[in-house]
């Protein structure tokens, strides 16, 4: 008995020392290859440029606007307004032909010299999120338009892309999914191979068959009923989505021929058909393991079917996320998949577990030990699958959380900031507590219940055996454990609805001395941008770059910044930085951009002969 305690110690050692090796290894990777990341399609660049002033008398023939993702065309628009808030478009907004993150209008024939305001609104092809934004330029000698929010609302009347709709029928969809994979995951993983072991012990009492038959049955009705919250919840999601599209209340999109666009005419339209068809294919399935023949052959395989279709359907979700936004939207994709899995692992499997206790526990007879050699059986296997979850969890949640809060990498004061501050932050934040909390119910199992548990198990007696008081007692705790693991799993699930309709925060600036600084590496290039003093009124914007053999940048075509206020809309504002003589790869400019307190939005736009441009964004705070 003690080789055989000792033999499983060290293999439980062995997976723990490998998991951890694991996550530490993919974690060095992340810090050493930060990615940038991406916030639905907000503006890029135009042409005219934002803030542009053009030679009297010429003005453009048309305009065009291009964005940080791709957009959507069928509910992507662009409109130009003169200082009369009068449209002198020629109201053919459509998609530039090379390219599928811009949009173009003309405008009409020999217009006036004054000052003219774009207003944009896109819808994501990526996230499905929706961005509205506007810009001015002007035409002779003319001052820039003020901001306009008339003309913003016009074109936005839904509100934001957060609210208790997006998030109630998100979780239900994540609710859905987990459902399914958790529960097909605990048949195949857990129960089944519990099922061999407890036939072969010689101390079960019970009908072993109908214990079988009852367990398998419960899971059965799990999977049915996450297939029918997968339809419910898709359904829904198909309806508020196409309420974001046109820009209108869930009731209208349902009358406005919106739902056909979006079905017909979008890349959301693509998934949503592929995924309809997993779901009607999963009744299908369900229906042939539930009433089909239930012994050996295709039956007993049927539940593999199900859980790689469910696989499929999470698949369709990380194909409309925050992951396909990303660069190399294949790895990211794939990481997402991975996560999404193993939450249903975890989560699903919590439930699962749960849900056929009921069905079980009163078959097993009272006073015999059953109940706890019943536990005793399941909670090892359930254990291992949750190991493996948490460390795939863990490896794939720093990866994705990294892409999204920082381009800086993960330790920049930037990126902490960001963590602290913002919604999408904070709502990961309360992501991982939930997740720390479970995973310690979780430890709690695997290295209190489930060792006392199998001892208990082994014993025959029944004063300090599986039929003691004691085994008991232990059974009790170990249920209510998992009761609050399911209803915090639940929970988290609620959590990620909220942090899907989030939008990833861009980068932070630091303050040091009178200087907002922001430093960092994008692409080929290493910058380092100083505001001073970094307040309202005039700043000096000094911005010095590197290559990546440490050479000063020298050769380029423009140097741009632009600036987005965040508290409230202003338009995008963009300022030219001239090269400094005497300082190779230092480039500046002073202006009052900065008219006022609060949150900015700096771009920096990098264009050289030959090169692709390159680009990145951060977020400064600017006191009073």
């Amino acid at each position: 008995m003690s080789v055989l305690t000792s033999a499983s110690k060290h293999y439980r050692w062995t997976l723990w020392r490998k998991g951890v090796c694991a996550l530490l290894f993919c974690l060095l990777i992340f810090l050493l290859h930060p990615l940038p990341a991406l916030a639905h399609a907000q503006y890029d660049h135009s042409d005219p440029a934002a803030n542009a002033t053009l030679p009297s008398g010429q003005p453009p023939a048309q305009v065009k606007v291009w964005f940080t993702e791709r957009i959507e065309p069928a509910f992507s628009k662009l409109e130009v307004y003169n200082k009369a808030r009068q449209r002198v478009d020629a109201g053919d907004s459509h998609m530039i032909p090379t390219d599928d993150s811009g949009l173009m209008v003309s405008l009409r024939s020999q217009l006036p010299d004054g000052g003219y305001t774009v207003v944009f609104r896109n819808v994501s092809r990526d996230d499905g999120h929706a961005v509205v934004g506007s810009f001015s330029f002007v035409v002779g000698n003319m001052p820039q338009p003020p901001p306009d929010n008339a003309l913003l609302q016009q074109l936005q009347t839904s509100g934001d892309n957060f609210n208790v709709w997006s998030v109630a029928i998100r979780w239900l969809n994540y609710l859905g999914m987990a459902g399914l994979v958790g529960a097909l995951t605990f048949l195949l993983l857990v129960l089944r191979p519990a099922q061999v072991r407890l036939a072969a012990d010689p101390l079960i009492k019970s009908d072993r068959e109908l214990l079988r038959v009852r367990s398998e049955r419960a899971i059965q009705a799990i999977v049915v009923g996450s297939l029918a919250l997968l339809l419910v919840g898709w359904v829904a999601f198909t309806f508020y989505q196409a309420s974001v599209a046109s820009d209108s209340s869930i009731w209208q999109a349902f009358g406005n021929g919106t739902v056909r666009s979006l079905l017909f005419e979008s890349h959301f339209g693509s998934i949503w058909l592929p995924r309809l068809g997993l779901i009607a294919l999963g009744v299908v399935l369900w229906l042939f393991w539930r009433y089909g023949v239930h012994e050996g052959g295709i039956s007993y395989l049927l539940p593999v079917y199900l859980f790689l279709l469910g696989i499929g359907v999470m698949t369709t979700t990380s194909l409309d996320s925050h992951a396909a936004a990303n660069h190399d939207p294949g790895l990211w994709i794939m990481f997402d998949v991975l996560h999404l899995s193993a939450t249903g692992f975890w989560i699903g499997g919590l439930l699962a577990f749960v849900l056929i206790l009921p069905a079980t526990l009163h078959i097993l007879l009272p006073g015999t030990g059953d109940r706890t050699r019943f536990f005793a059986a399941l909670i090892p296997h359930f254990s291992r699958v949750a190991l493996a979850s948490v460390i795939c969890l863990s490896v794939t949640g720093i990866l994705e959380a990294g892409s999204h809060v920082s381009g800086d990498g993960w330790l920049s004061a930037p990126a902490w900031w960001q963590l602290l501050t913002s919604p999408y932050g904070i709502a990961l934040e309360i992501k991982v507590g939930l997740f720390v909390i479970l995973i310690g119910l979780g430890a709690f199992a695997l290295r209190r219940v489930s060792p006392r548990m199998r001892r208990y198990a082994a014993d025959p007696s029944k004063e300090t055996g599986a039929a003691s008081f004691a085994a008991g007692s232990l059974q009790r705790t170990f249920r209510r454990s998992i009761l609050i693991e399911v209803g915090i799993g639940v929970l988290l699930l609620l959590v990620v609805g909220g942090l899907t309709s989030l939008s990833p925060p861009t980068q932070a600036s630091t303050r040091t001395g009178n200087a907002l600084l922001q430093q960092g590496q994008v692409g080929d290039l290493s910058y380092r941008l100083a505001v001073t003093p970094g307040t309202i009124g005039s700043n000096a914007f000094e911005l010095s770059m590197t290559d990546a053999n440490g050479k000063p940048v020298t050769k380029t075509n423009a140097v741009l910044l632009r600036f987005t206020m965040l508290d409230m809309e202003m338009g995008v504002q963009e300022l030219v930085l001239q090269p400094v003589a005497g300082k190779p790869g230092l480039y500046s400019s002073t202006d009052s951009i900065l008219s006022m307190g609060g949150d900015w939005q700096i771009a920096i736009l990098v264009r050289r002969p030959g090169m692709d441009d390159v680009r990145t964004s951060f977020k400064i705070v600017v006191h009073v």
